[in-house]
């Protein structure tokens, strides 16, 4: 009989290993797992945690003859069953298990999962012999019928090999080699080893609990003085393989058939549930507080940037090619893949290795993820009326999005590469342009390192363990164990940072936040609902907007430099292409002052006017016309409600009826029905029982008037008359396509046709326009035009005239000219941008880019903005490729907004 050895593991304690696991144990390919510590670089965090994965391997075999021992004795006791459940008991199957938990991590790279993760972003830089890592991973899932990782496919791969195989039969088992290393391998894969065995595969690398875990959790907590409270004894405590039959297994899966076969299954006894709990607790603090540290990702990354430095190499090296070899890189330990690096030809790498040899790791420069991100667009404020569901809804539709595009897509393998060399050039040409204003470098000197740590990208790997509970098979969904606790795998830390040498640390934030805003861009259409029973389908383009009092706080930034430098960049027109990154500086009096003139404004969707709005809008504007603009608003003028009513009503008695009667009627159907409601409410007793008779639309009007009647149509403002004459030509009957192309657009109108009877009272009544304010421009519009149309018109009157800009507005002026021009673009013609417009499409945007005909007036009404007010206060739209979004809107366009 072989001689079998006691060895003394720090977490297992006493350890009986027999002669044929011994031989595998001493065995070079496991053996090479002693230079490859099991947690990569958490031991650049945690001294203590050198483990390797030779310790560990030795650590699950002990788990694993645990388990087999406890079941053994159990059936020598004479407990055959378990409850109504017959006990299977492992024969040669038991040292299957033993072999398989000695090898099962026998595939991986240096730094275990951090060369791997390397591979897996990059995979067709790297070669398994004659294919891609790519398609040598794709093979084995396609082989195996599972989704294995890299390692995982290597181990198995290796226990297939010929030379596996003779040194397993002449060291391990002479009689079944070949079947024994395909049993291996399969357990390795989580595979049953023999049809119905499916619990033997459980064990070793189950679902939710294993002998895998069990050893590393305890294992890695030891290491990094972590204390987890894992009561692992009560885990082995009656724990067993049960036969179950075709017809239990149908239930235990809400199956509809029968499987083919019984199948011994892996239990767990109840008694143990509490451990399976403590795992998973334990699991999620292992993950916040190792796995995903800061200064292991930071070591991580460090090393990633060296091999890509090595393998994306335009020239042809043999440390090149050697490197992109994963055989040779498999073939070498931790300390030889440093050494390689740090002692290669490719400088860059070599620099970047040394860092890593020395600890010389770079610093926290900013931050980012879903509590560091802001969104443009304040809609809290906008739409007060949205409901938290909708709310929530839209901001990660337009949030989300971006962030998840940047996590998932630009920040892995050579994109995140690319990402990094634009944030280290950005940061150079920030520190050229202000000059003297960066003293802490000297004149071409850059940053040695730019790094960026994404947002963990855990992916899950949830499904349930089996438990034994009141002679009754249940799995834990079934059970008290919540989700989080049970998969830790589901953790993912939604914090990423960007990190650098000290001195460039602020440089290299507001690089940053200018290179994140630029590239991490999404676009779609999304449901916008600004209140119960409204929705609307608009357009997002969103940007990732860095929260820029977050970030710096989280960083810990030193505030008086930054500052000063971001005043420098203000001042050189650093933030002219991207104005929301340039803090808002300006007079919280006078913005509280524009919000106030403003508050009774209530435009379509329940859009509202608030300071958080009026500040998101003026930070659309380059700095140097912020003062200036807000300047500008402070001379807005609102006709509010308890102006509207009397004013109106004034105008309306003016009007000269002759013998005949008059009808008031709304000018258009959303603010016209709006203001004729208003004023009826508010003075219809004064009227009572006179000649004027208030209708809800021209059809009602036209049931009882008469020819020689006059028709008031009433509204809050007009500017240009274009939608009044609009809505004759659309009463009339003629078809748009007769229209003047300029007017074919025009929105905002009832469409439908009025009969042939009321098209004939209508030329035969008279008709009067009133508004609370409005502009000659439109009588002059209306007067020769209406005419045309065989109408009888008596003019517009008006309240008040609207309010213009009476002097030049200089840069300012140009600024919104050409933010109209592209806003009408949008509007109008659907374009993004000038670019694509014909000539009179072109022309049309310029003529009305500072308010219809370049009226540039500076009013509203709490209903309605008059199209002749400057275009870029109520347009949304596109502003060079951002999305713009109006201080005020006017009905009608609430569709055509952009958010971001």
């Amino acid at each position: 009989m072989e001689k079998s050895k006691v060895i003394k593991d720090g977490v297992w304690g006493m350890v009986e290993v027999d002669g044929a696991c011994l031989r595998l144990l001493d065995s070079p390919l496991v053996q090479r797992m002693r230079g490859i510590r099991q947690l990569g670089f958490s031991y650049l965090t945690y001294p203590s945690a050198e483990h390797t994965r030779f310790i560990h391997s030795l650590g699950m075999y002990c788990v694993v003859s645990r388990f087999l021992d406890t079941i053994a004795r159990r059936q020598e006791q004479g407990g055959g069953t378990d409850g109504v459940y017959k006990i299977w008991t492992p024969k040669h199957e038991a040292n299957l298990l033993r072999h398989a938990a000695i090898l099962h991590d026998v595939g991986h790279l240096p730094f275990s999962h951090v060369t791997e993760q390397i591979i897996q972003h990059d995979p067709t830089s790297f070669r398994c012999g004659r294919i891609s890592a790519d398609a040598f991973v794709f093979a084995a899932e396609d082989i195996l019928e599972t989704k294995p990782k890299l390692a995982e496919a290597l181990s198995v791969a290796i226990v297939l090999t010929d030379r596996f195989h003779h040194f397993y039969q002449n060291c391990i088992d002479r009689k079944e080699a070949e079947s024994q290393c395909l049993r291996i391998a399969a357990l390795i894969a989580g595979l049953e080893p023999d049809p119905g065995l499916t619990g033997l595969a459980s064990l070793i690398s189950g679902p939710s609990i294993d002998a895998d875990k069990i050893d590393y959790i305890n294992r890695d907590a030891l290491a990094c003085g972590i204390p987890v409270g894992v009561d692992v004894s009560r885990l082995f405590l009656r724990s067993s393989f049960l036969e179950v039959t075709p017809a239990e297994l149908r239930r235990m899966r809400s199956a509809t058939v029968d499987p083919p076969r019984s199948e011994v299954v892996f239990v767990v006894n109840s008694s143990g549930l509490d451990s399976i709990e403590e795992i998973g607790q334990a699991r999620t603090v292992l993950y916040h507080r190792v796995y995903l540290h800061q200064t292991t990702r930071n070591a991580e990354r460090l090393l990633g940037k060296a091999v890509q430095e090595v393998v994306l190499d335009p020239n042809r090296t043999a440390q090149k090619t050697e490197m992109r070899d994963v055989a040779k890189l498999w073939a070498m330990n931790d300390a030889n893949l440093l050494e390689q690096l740090s002692t290669g030809r490719n400088a860059s790498a070599a620099r970047i290795a040394r860092r890593l040899l020395t600890r010389r790791l770079p610093k926290r420069a900013c931050v980012f993820g879903r509590t560091y991100i802001t969104s443009a667009v304040p809609i809290d404020d906008l739409f007060p009326r949205m409901d938290q569901g909708a709310k929530k809804s839209l901001s990660k539709q337009i949030l989300g999005t971006a962030l998840e595009e940047l996590r998932a897509r630009k920040l892995r393998g050579k994109a995140q590469r690319d990402i990094e060399n634009l944030i280290l050039q950005e940061a150079l040409a920030l520190a050229e342009l202000l000059g003297p204003d960066v003293t802490k470098i000297a004149t071409g000197q850059r940053p040695e390192v730019v790094s960026i740590l994404p947002m963990s990208n855990v992916e899950p790997n949830r499904s349930d363990c089996i438990i034994l509970e009141n002679d009754r098979l249940n799995s834990t969904a079934a059970s008290s164990v919540s989700d989080e606790q049970m998969e830790a795998m589901d953790i993912v830390k939604s914090t990423g940072y960007v990190l650098t040498d000290p001195i460039w640390r602020s440089l290299v934030c507001i690089a940053t936040q200018r290179v994140f805003y630029e590239h991490g861009r999404t676009e779609a259409n999304v449901t916008l609902v600004p209140f119960p029973g409204i929705e609307f389908t608009v357009r997002a383009r969103s940007r990732l907007l860095l929260d820029q009092v977050a970030v710096r706080s989280k960083v810990q930034l030193d505030k008086a430099e930054i500052d000063k430098l971001t005043r420098s960049a203000v001042r050189k027109n650093y933030f002219d292409p991207t104005p929301r990154l340039a803090p808002l500086d300006v007079d919280e009096g006078a913005i509280a002052q524009i919000a106030s003139t403003l508050a009774s404004f209530n435009g379509q969707g329940g859009w509202t006017v608030s300071s958080n709005t009026v500040k998101s809008y003026i930070v659309q504007f380059p700095p140097r016309h912020r003062g200036e603009m807000v300047k500008l608003l402070q001379k807005f003028y609102v006709l509010d409600r308890s102006e509207l009513s009397p004013v109106i009503a004034g105008l309306i008695r003016q009007v000269d009826l002759g013998a005949g009667r008059g009808f008031v009627v709304p000018m258009s159907p959303d603010s016209g029905s709006a203001v004729r409601t208003q004023i009826e409410q508010d003075l219809s007793s004064n009227f009572a029982g006179g000649k004027f008779q208030f209708c809800k639309t021209i059809r009602d009007a036209f049931q009882v008037a008469k020819p020689g009647d006059t028709l008031i149509l009433c509204d809050d403002n007009i500017t240009s008359g274009s939608q009044a004459f609009c809505q004759f030509q659309a009463w009339l009957g003629i078809e748009r396509v007769r229209w003047a192309k300029e007017l074919r657009r025009e929105r905002g109108i009832e469409n439908t046709a009025l009969v042939e009877r009321d098209i004939e009272l209508l030329k035969q009544i008279n008709i009067q326009i009133v508004t609370a304010a409005g502009t000659d421009v439109a009588n002059e519009f209306l007067s020769t035009r209406m005419t045309k149309l065989g109408l009888r018109f008596n003019g517009a009157r008006f309240g008040r005239t609207l309010s213009m800009v009476s002097h030049s507005l200089g840069d300012l002026e140009g600024f919104l000219r050409g933010v109209g021009e592209q806003l009408v673009a949008w509007t109008r013609f659907n374009a993004d941008g000038l670019p694509t417009l014909s000539s009179a499409q072109l022309s049309e945007c310029k003529r009305d880019a500072l308010g219809y005909r370049g009226a540039m007036a500076l009013a509203c009404t709490p209903l309605n903005v008059p199209t002749g007010t400057i275009t870029a206060l109520w347009s949304p739209g596109f502003y060079n490729g951002e999305p713009w979004v109006p201080l005020l809107i006017r009905r009608g366009y609430l569709e055509k907004l952009v958010v971001g």
